[in-house]
């Protein structure tokens, strides 16, 4: 079933309103995000190393690249979210007063009165009043800014602002070999041995400098690759699938929507702007699934 949901980009990066009857696999994204459980179906998720459960009083952050997943606890319903991605140099911007990018100290944002009234007139905007671009990003600016608010408080008098790792030569040989082989599928072993490491050194890096393995990282950088050619051209589905090393278009649809629980077409129409536009899908396309 095709899931309900709207989607706004702007200065600070990208919200979208989801309605999801499925959960979302171990993934991550580069960008820090947001995500407020606003009804429905109960969910809770594990963000690195913690449990959490979503209500109407504490939402979740997620800190760029740090593995997380979804688990929906029914199917009697769908489960509302709006998940809001940070554009990096828009959150280095308001941290700016520190001098360091910043990073969530805590996957935990409650939800005060306040804030929750505030996300109800966000959603009111992208939902009725849609052409309504600087209004919407005023408002999805003042939520980010009282989420991570929360999120410092929530930290239980640690620092205001917890510094983002500096990673190691090694580290940042095989972040580089990932993101200039996209389309080619080498193995992890590949990656370790060309960045002069170990596949044991490789994973220890990972988890102690990113908080995440080697395969979601990459599945990470895949994904925000995917969201970029989806968002800017006419390219079809089975050539995008080609670009990124996928086989088929089948494969690809599969792998962006258990990442994101929006349909590959889905996520063009909406960034367009035109729900009426069709897709461009080569052979092999979404709609008939093919096992990897």
């Amino acid at each position: 079933m095709a899931e309900n949901f709207a989607l706004h980009e702007g200065a600070f990066g990208r919200i979208v309103l989801l309605s999801l009857r499925t959960g979302l696999a171990p993934h991550a994204h580069s960008d820090a995000h947001i995500v407020w459980w606003l009804g429905g179906a109960e969910a809770e998720a594990r963000i690195g190393t913690q449990a959490f459960r979503y209500s109407d009083t504490e939402a979740s952050a997620v800190n760029p690249f740090e593995q997380h997943d979804l688990t929906l606890l029914s199917d009697a319903a769908p489960a509302i979210f709006l998940a809001v991605y940070i554009n990096k140099t828009w959150l280095d911007q308001k941290a700016s007063a520190s001098g360091r990018p910043f990073v969530f100290p805590s996957a935990h944002i409650g939800i005060s009165a306040e804030l929750r009234a505030a996300l109800w007139q966000l959603l009111d905007l992208m939902m009725m009043r849609p052409e309504h671009h600087a209004a919407i990003d005023t408002a999805v600016e003042r939520v980010i800014e009282m989420s991570i608010e929360s999120s410092r408080a929530s930290a239980s008098g640690s620092a205001a602002s917890v510094i983002a790792p500096v990673l190691s030569r090694p580290l940042r040989l095989a972040v580089g070999l990932m993101r200039e082989h996209l389309e080619i599928r080498l193995t992890v072993d590949d990656i370790a041995s060309q960045a002069g490491i170990s596949r044991a050194r490789l994973f220890a890096l990972f988890r102690d400098q990113l908080n995440t393995t080697p395969q979601i990282f990459w599945s990470a950088i895949r994904l925000e690759a995917a969201i970029r050619k989806l968002a800017s051209g006419d390219t079809a589905l089975m050539d995008v699938a080609h670009d990124l090393g996928f086989s088929a278009a089948s494969n690809f649809s599969r792998f962006f929507k258990e990442h994101t629980g929006i349909s590959p077409s889905d996520y063009r129409r909406a960034a367009r702007g035109a729900a009426n536009t069709p897709d461009i899908v080569g052979e092999g396309g979404e709609d008939t699934p093919e096992k990897k």
